[in-house]
């Protein structure tokens, strides 16, 4: 086998480089476009002309609309997943790790609903279906415990505490928690569509949500 010189071994890092530069930048132009445009402003010839590419350029990086989209939502969930671990590993029991799971994902979204809609498929067109296969589960799975594990490990803690109900499943009780800001940011993005705002004001709604939440934390009825 012969090895290639130092030379080649260089370029080559230069060209992954250069590579990984465009995508991110093709990545970047995608999240720009639907923060300005919305879900349906999304188009690969947008994406090929907020950055000065032909689509048959911008194919070479994405060789499909599919794959651009799966991976766009990859690094937005991941990103919102890292900024959730973030938040979460500065509280010191179940409760706030509950309440700042969910504030911090409401916070990233709030003000960017297109963006959500987007990317928690709740409005796409018809054509913007990804085929998610178990490579692209391989790749989901990791982002839920940067979500979900530091929330549960407080709370477990919680239990052996005697601060949490014994009998409650933590990882579920957070997964509800993520599901409930969710809903919340959905019932958001449906009435912006139509210009029809919630009588209930953004910020009373999360913070009923966190009471919520916060009150069956306690340790008071079912052990």
């Amino acid at each position: 086998m012969v090895s290639k010189s130092a030379a080649e071994v260089k370029r080559t890092a230069r060209a992954a480089r250069r590579r990984e530069q465009t995508c991110d930048e093709i990545l970047d132009a995608t999240r720009a476009i639907i923060l300005r445009d919305g879900v349906d402003g999304f188009a690969i010839a947008s994406v090929a002309d907020e950055l000065g590419l032909t689509k048959p350029a911008l194919y070479y990086y994405f060789d499909s609309k599919e794959a651009l989209v799966l991976e766009f939502l990859l690094r937005e969930w991941v990103e919102a997943a890292e900024e959730v671990e973030a938040a979460v590993a500065l509280t010191e029991n179940g409760a706030d790790a509950i309440e700042v799971l969910m504030r911090t994902l409401f916070e990233r979204y709030r003000n960017q609903l297109p963006l959500f809609m987007f990317c928690y498929r709740l409005a796409p067109s018809g054509d913007l279906t990804v085929k998610v296969g178990p490579g692209e589960l391989e790749r989901v799975r990791p982002v839920n415990d940067m979500l979900y594990k530091g929330a549960e490990k407080r709370l477990r803690a919680d239990q052996r505490a005697g601060r949490f109900p014994k009998k409650r499943n933590a990882r579920r009780f957070v997964f509800c928690a993520h599901t409930a800001v969710v809903g919340l940011l959905n019932m958001m993005a449906m009435v912006s569509t139509v210009g029809d705002p919630l009588i209930h004001k953004d910020d009373d709604l999360i913070n009923e949500i966190c009471q919520t939440y916060r009150v069956a934390t306690n340790n008071q009825g079912a052990k």
